[in-house]
């Protein structure tokens, strides 16, 4: 099985250049391009949050058009530019996510699952995973036997050691609680930091994946406000194979030339 995973996609309603100088849909289009040229094609395509930089209606429409070509699967959850209901009723007809309450859930992805989080705490950077959703997340756990999962949230419940830090998962401890508990979690994806990071964090590997637009400036030092920048962009692969488990690609979007081939 290969899972693609993007991520911060902040498109706009219309298509109009997010903060007024980032063409986030033209972004989009070369990770979607990227993401078609692919062999094998991905069996699916996770979307860590903020699909939306300006929550409306439109910038949902855009997005699932634009990602339509590819013919897969896509699985979302909210980031902090998100609307919740908004996003619900975008994605109301691929059938994954609740008709109320929170948008956390689990879909069986054949020989792995996938359990979404809902973390969006609305009007806030931060995110939030309430002690009904720490419970849910429990059962939910509990209830695969061992299989294989893979689970995916907007904001990064461990730190970084970055000061984006101070806007994660205030809920992280709650949620690495859990999820220590069990020896089936292939990995735990998020998104919101812009930069690709990794590390180990409850008992499992623990992944930030790149925007598809722009990224956040490496910052270990702590310093004043945040910086932007027009670093290359990736898309970042999953591919599982029974033998082995899962591996973890990350692919600049951008079309390098081969300069050399062997035999």
């Amino acid at each position: 099985m290969l899972l693609v995973e993007i991520t911060d996609t902040h498109l706009m309603d219309g298509g109009v250049p997010a903060y007024g100088t980032i063409d986030t849909k033209a972004y989009l289009a070369a990770a979607v391009a990227r993401i078609a040229a692919l062999t094998p094609k991905p069996d699916a395509l996770l979307v860590a949050g903020d699909v939306s930089e300006d929550g409306t209606p439109g910038s949902y429409t855009l997005f699932r058009e634009m990602v339509a070509p590819l013919g897969i699967p896509v699985y979302v959850v909210p980031g902090n530019h998100d609307a919740r209901e908004l996003m619900r009723a975008a994605f109301a007809t691929d059938g994954y996510m609740a008709a109320a309450g929170p948008l956390d859930y689990a879909v069986d992805l054949g020989p792995l699952t996938l359990v979404a989080l809902d973390t969006l705490e609305e009007g806030e950077p931060f995110g939030t995973f309430g002690p009904e959703q720490c419970n849910w997340l429990g059962e939910t756990l509990a209830a695969l036997s061992g299989k294989p999962a893979i689970v995916m949230l907007h904001h990064p419940p461990f730190p970084t050691g970055m000061k984006m830090d101070e806007i994660g998962c205030r809920d992280g401890n709650a949620i690495g609680a859990i999820i220590e508990q069990f020896s089936n979690i292939e990995i735990v994806l998020s998104g919101h930091f812009h930069r690709s990071m990794h590390r180990n964090w409850a008992g499992t590997t623990a992944n930030i994946c790149s925007s598809t637009a722009h990224q956040m400036g490496l910052d270990l030092a702590h310093q004043p406000g945040f910086k932007v920048f027009m670093e290359p962009p990736q898309i970042q692969l999953l591919h599982w194979q029974k033998e082995i488990g899962l591996s973890v690609h990350q692919v600049p979007v951008d079309a390098f030339e081969c300069v050399h081939e062997s035999a």
